[in-house]
């Protein structure tokens, strides 16, 4: 329990420091090149900001044969060179487990700082890292689930409105191979 109001009080304080956008600043960062006009045909896309408080929509997310958490709640911070994906989440499978990522973007595979999982948690995440493939974010992971290794490739694409974050993921274990795809709404 001690746990719980501990981790809720740092994703209370994560939010705390993610800076307020205005409607203008939103349209702006995700706008894409080709909207201003010097831009030409062959510019990559812009990088959206991701950042904000983000909440999953069960109904709308596809776990195909994975049970559904019962919920999950994001706060991801980010900056030019790294994201910082706070997670809060609840299912029967693993309990309720509160964690924070700091992962360098376009940097090498980064370990997750100790101390982020307890030692006996049945999910952990190794080690990070993530870079921009267009306007798509792509983390790659190490991971380890109940002592099966394994790995977890998933990508990020924001709506044009920006109020939807799906997370489309691949888990790779020992024990087997999934997908899952995550619909996240903006808080």
């Amino acid at each position: 329990m001690i746990r719980l109001t501990l981790a809720a009080a740092l994703l209370a304080a994560v939010a705390v420091t993610l800076p307020a956008q205005t409607p203008s600043q939103t349209a702006t960062q995700t706008a894409t090149p080709a909207a201003t006009p010097t831009a030409s045909a062959t510019a990559p896309a812009a990088q959206p900001n991701l950042s904000g408080a983000w909440k999953l929509d069960i109904g709308k997310s596809d776990f195909g044969q994975v049970p559904p958490p019962n919920s999950e709640n994001e706060i991801i911070q980010q900056t030019p060179d790294t994201f910082t994906i706070a997670t809060a989440n609840d299912s029967d499978d693993t309990g309720k487990e509160v964690y924070i990522l700091p992962i360098p973007l376009g940097a090498a595979e980064t370990p997750t700082p100790a101390g982020n999982f307890p030692a006996d948690a049945d999910f952990k995440i190794l080690a990070s890292k993530a870079q921009w493939q267009g306007a798509t974010l792509v983390v790659d992971q190490k991971m380890n689930y109940k002592g099966s290794a394994g790995t977890i490739h998933s990508t990020y694409t924001l709506s044009s409105d920006g109020k939807t974050l799906t997370r489309q993921t691949h888990y790779a274990l020992d024990m087997g191979e999934f997908d899952v795809t995550y619909v996240l709404a903006k808080q």
